[in-house]
């Protein structure tokens, strides 16, 4: 308008001056020159201000030449520095992510080698326990159930073969010969364990072979151990196929000689160097997986005729190290590969290298050489597996090093056009802002045209946050005005509504104040915000187990696990596009087709569901060491159904987006029908699979569901490996046949699998285990040093060790009250979150669990898996006892509760020696109550005096178990003083003698102490430390009888 009114006012100014000029024509020639005067004055003025527009106008122009000058400059610049940082970027990644997994590898190659050692020695200790136990001399020893023992040793250290070698003098060769030959129904027993049962591995040689008489090979030192014993092969795991391989004399391998002498001469665990092991590619009828040449290794470890520190070597644990396997599951799947290169240096024995390239979590040997590419030396990472502190070869002793490289397919996964496209991104960033400058040249010779565009679009954006009662009033009238400006079509109310429910979805709605949708009395009145969507496939995913597991956890563990499961989900809901609607409880909900239909929602969503199945498994396995024993076993129940859905926002005060319709019901209903770990489909999806050629994902179910309100329901359930299966099993009807849908599978009767607890969960299990001693530790030591004890000499408290060893009669060690601590305000000045215990320590620990779950059997309700559960109650059930604050100043109050929870949770003594208790109370326990025990006659019935057998047997073998030196800084983090020591013991033996619930003596004992402690103690001359010491008794042995008979009960095993 304002052009308008410049143009009128020119148009004016031109008719005055027509009109003055025909004036002055008829007034004469006297006025002609003063108006002609005006005139030029007028116009020279006008050329002045043209010839000051432009000079203006040359300004402007000399400066838009300059930025654009300097744009182009810009431009040039930082689009170079754009590609070289982003490149060094990614060479930086390149070296720092190799620097990671060579860092992961070395850790993880040093764990598994000494995991290894640790199997052979925990071997060696079993093997020289039964002896000592059964009173039976070396070489005359022969380990029960040693498949099984093996089968789990190997499990444990990913080795494919172990071995007992007898060293048998010279003289004893007739005796040790008579004695294999009656003492080898291990071999059948072995290989019936297998499985192998119907395999005749043939007689055993009836002789040692004397490579001195028959070959001449004695060396000239008549004193040289091959001259003075034979070191035959006595027990393996698995047990032989042929038993002619066993007592094969190992000293005619000169690989394994020196090893074995230097064990004589050192008492260490020895490695052999590199040898080649061809195996067939069949035996005994079985086709084995493995490559014809492997290489191997050999860890040595001794076996001594005593625990004690000075035995006699009487033999020794022969372990395989398959290099072929060494390296699987280091790194994580679609890691790049990388080269490993392992040198062994053995001295004389000679040095060999071996070339393994990592692919991920798989590894394959490249080559019997070191073959890495050398343009990746300068990245170079070593490491020493074996014998760090000797020099390469030194003495003989076999020095094994890694040496790690990047490969080409590692770095080229880090070459990218990144910074190509990177810094062209910049250049067109200034090319945009160069036409930005261009395109606002233009808009000012229009501004008021664009202002009043703008303005009326900007209007029309901000209607957008206005109620919906002025929306619709001014909305239709803005859109019209737009529309017809820009000869667009108009913008109907139906679409409206579309659109703003797809920006509801999208996070766009307007919301008030708190994160709640502005919604008032006109919005009420307007058109509700829903649509329908006629194909779509909802899911509904379950929890199973939820409710049991839950009550038994607490809540932050309850919302941590849903937490973490749900982030999982929705994570693959994004990278999916399927929407999540909302979580009820432990169920999730999702729908695919809407807020943008898709034809392919049957497909995502079975992919989805997929996902979310496999995801879940691996979240809960890996949540057991944080959220405690049987998370892996809980299950995801899985249901989906596709057909029309009604989605919409329910206004309100909450709002929030519903979906409604008979599809909803039916998904509930596969969901609810379905097997936990399935996914359950309805016919609907399932014929929207086939149509989309994917009827290999299906397996029919073979019973009908009933669903409420829908009658018999044909379902099936998603298999979307691909795999083939077949289409019925032997022994259906024709009818069964005809029935099946064609190209549909019929899922096969397939027999459950036994269950038998992974690797991968007993490895949870001790490490969820070591964490909770571990914590308690943290807190007697900061309790000690709080208080500033100051430890015994170790001699005194090594005597007190040795009077308390398994020759005493543990029963005859309960007491009625155990001690524990007065209250001490200032006993927690330390906080147990700064104490750190030492790597030697959390070794032994860590050792100590590994080798009490191993000597736990494999019986119902007496295994380590029970332990473990026991172990969670207690610490679960100490928690809910109320422990005063020992870390603020000290108040009447703290003391008071102190004697009202009877000290219990005051003393973290207290609390470790019961959950270390829950966790060794059936150490080797038979599996047979103590009343058979003793009905047979056994020999633990006569030891132990027909009294408490399981229970005190317990107790022994895990206490002589600790009372081993190599578990020696672990005891001095316990106890450092006799009185702890003491009362650790006290705490240990009445707490594992409390789960034995049926002998009548000690329940007697309780009774009479129970009427002792909740009687009136004012009527008898006791002190109050004895009644308060008395009842914390009872509260504690209480615990681990409740935990121990509540999951014996719960039939979890």
């Amino acid at each position: 308008m304002m052009n308008g009114q410049d143009d009128d006012s020119e148009l004016l100014s031109v008719s005055e001056f027509s009109q003055e000029d025909e004036l002055s024509s008829s007034h004469g020639d006297r006025d002609s020159s003063f108006e002609h005067e005006e005139n030029n004055k007028k116009k020279k003025k006008k050329s002045k201000e043209h010839e000051i527009g432009s000079k203006e106008t040359k300004s402007v122009f000399r400066a838009k030449l300059m930025v654009y000058l300097v744009l182009i400059v810009s431009c040039v610049t930082a689009s170079t520095l754009a590609y070289f940082f982003t490149r060094d970027q990614e060479e930086d990644d390149y070296r720092n992510d190799f620097k990671v997994y060579a860092d992961e590898v070395k850790r993880v190659a040093k764990d598994v080698i000494q995991t290894k050692i640790d199997v052979g020695e925990s071997l060696s200790i079993q093997i020289t326990s039964y002896a000592n136990d059964n009173g039976f001399l070396f070489p005359f020893v022969t380990l029960p159930d040693f498949e099984r023992v093996s089968a789990n040793l190997r499990h444990m250290a990913n080795t494919d073969f172990i071995s007992f070698i007898s060293l048998v003098p010279r003289e004893k060769k007739a005796e040790f010969e008579n004695y294999t030959l009656y003492n080898n129904e291990w071999v059948q027993e072995g290989l019936e364990v297998q499985g192998l049962g119907d395999v005749d591995p043939g007689p055993i040689p009836s002789f040692i072979v004397d490579l001195v008489q028959m070959f001449g090979v004695a060396r000239p030192d008549p004193n040289a151990l091959e001259n003075l014993y034979f070191a035959p092969t006595w027990q393996t795991g698995p047990a032989p196929f042929n038993a002619s391989t066993l007592l094969s004399d190992v000293f005619v391998n000169p690989q394994l000689l020196p090893s074995i002498e230097r064990i004589l001469s050192e008492g260490t665990v020895q490695i052999t160097p590199i040898f080649k092991i061809v195996i067939p590619n069949t035996a005994a009828g079985v086709e084995l997986e493995r490559p014809f040449e492997v290489p191997h290794s050999a860890m040595t470890n001794g076996i001594y005729d005593t625990l004690e520190g000075n035995g006699d070597l009487v033999g020794f644990v022969y372990t395989s190290v398959p290099w072929n396997d060494f390296f699987n599951g280091i790194l994580s799947e679609g890691t790049g590969d990388i080269e490993v290169v392992v040198s062994e240096n053995c001295g004389e024995a000679g040095d060999s290298k071996m070339t393994f390239v990592l692919d991920g979590e798989e590894s394959y040997l490249k080559a019997f050489e070191d073959a890495h590419d050398p343009k990746f030396d300068s990245r170079r990472e070593s490491t020493v597996l074996t014998n760090e502190e000797f020099e390469a070869g030194e003495d003989g002793r076999c020095r094994y090093e890694l040496e790690i490289y990047p490969t080409n397919k590692l770095k080229n996964t880090y070459d990218s056009n990144e910074p190509l496209i990177y810094s062209i991104v910049v250049a067109m960033i200034f090319v945009f802002t160069t036409m930005v400058f261009l395109v606002y040249d233009w808009a000012v010779q229009r501004r008021q045209w664009m202002i009043i565009r703008a303005a009326r679009k900007t209007q029309a954006i901000v209607s957008s946050l206005f109620p919906k009662n002025v929306q619709d009033r001014i909305m239709k009238d803005v859109d019209e005005e737009v529309n017809r400006e820009a000869n667009g079509p108009l913008i109907t109310r139906g679409n409206r509504t579309k659109d703003q429910l797809q920006n509801f979805l999208k996070g766009k709605e307007a919301t008030a104040e708190g994160g709640e949708t502005a919604v008032d009395e006109g919005t009420k009145r307007s058109k509700p915000i829903a649509d329908l969507f006629p194909e779509a496939t909802i899911i509904f995913a379950d929890i199973v187990g939820f409710t049991a597991w839950s009550s038994t956890r607490e809540p932050s563990q309850v919302f941590q696990l849903l937490e973490t499961i749900y982030h999982v989900f929705d994570e693959i809901a994004n990278r999916r596009r399927v929407f999540k609607v909302e979580t009820v409880g432990d169920c999730y909900v999702a729908v695919a087709g809407l807020p943008e239909p898709r034809k392919d929602h049957a497909i995502v969503m079975a992919r989805f569901a997929r996902d979310c199945l496999v995801q879940f498994t691996a979240t809960v396995k890996a949540m057991v060491v944080e959220l405690g024993p049987d998370t892996e076993e809980l299950g995801v129940r899985i249901g989906l159904h596709s057909g029309p859905v009604t989605a919409g926002v329910l206004r309100g005060e909450r709002a929030r987006f519903q979906l409604f319709g008979d599809t909803v019901n039916t998904t509930a209903r596969m969901e609810s029908t379905g097997v936990p770990n399935k996914i359950h489909l309805s016919q609907e999806t399932a014929d929207l699979l086939v149509a989309a050629g994917k009827s290999q994902w299906l397996r029919t179910r073979r019973e009908k569901v009933v669903a409420k309100g829908k009658g018999e329901l044909q379902t099936y359930w998603l298999d979307s490996t691909g795999e083939t299966a077949t289409a019925t099993t032997e022994g259906e009807s024709d009818e069964e046949e005809k029935g099946a849908k064609p190209g549909i599978q019929t899922a096969p009767v397939v027999a459950p699998a036994p269950a038998v607890p992974s690797a991968d969960k007993y490895n949870r299990l001790v490490a969820w285990n070591c964490d909770i001693l571990a914590k308690l530790l943290t807190q007697i030591v900061a309790r000690r040093e709080s208080r500033r004890t100051d430890p015994d000499p170790v001699a005194d408290i090594r005597k007190l060790e040795e009077q308390y060893g398994s020759n005493r009669y543990v029963l005859s060690e309960v007491q009625e009250i155990v001690r524990l601590p007065k209250f001490e305000a200032d006993s927690q000045r330390v906080d147990p979150w700064s104490v750190q215990l030492s790597e030697e320590v959390l070794s032994q620990l860590k050792d100590y669990v590994q080798t009490l779950a191993a000597m736990y059997r494999d019986n119902p309700f007496h295994n380590f898996e029970h332990a473990s559960h026991v172990t969670m109650s207690v610490m679960k059930l100490l928690s809910r006892i109320v422990a005063p604050d020992l870390t603020s100043a000290p108040t009447d109050t703290e003391e008071a509760l102190h004697d009202h929870t009877y000290g219990i949770t005051s003393d973290p003594m207290t609390q470790f020696a019961v959950a270390l208790s829950a966790l060794i109370h059936d150490v080797d326990h038979p599996g047979v109550p103590n009343t058979q025990l003793i009905k047979e006659q056994t020999s633990l019935a006569a030891v132990y005096r027909n009294k408490s057998i399981a229970e005190q047997n317990s107790v022994d073998l895990a206490w002589d178990l600790l009372m081993d030196d190599a578990y020696s800084d672990l005891r001095r983090t316990i106890y450092v003083t006799k009185n702890e020591f003491l009362r650790f013991r006290q705490l240990v033996v009445n707490i594992v003698l409390a789960t034995d619930i049926m002998d009548k003596d000690l329940k007697q004992l309780r009774n009479a102490r129970w009427e002792r402690a909740f009687a009136d103690y004012e009527r008898r001359e006791e002190s109050q430390k004895d009644v308060v010491d008395r009842k914390a008794t009872i509260v504690i042995e209480h615990l681990i009888q409740a935990s121990d008979v509540s999951h014996t009960m719960q039939h979890w095993h």
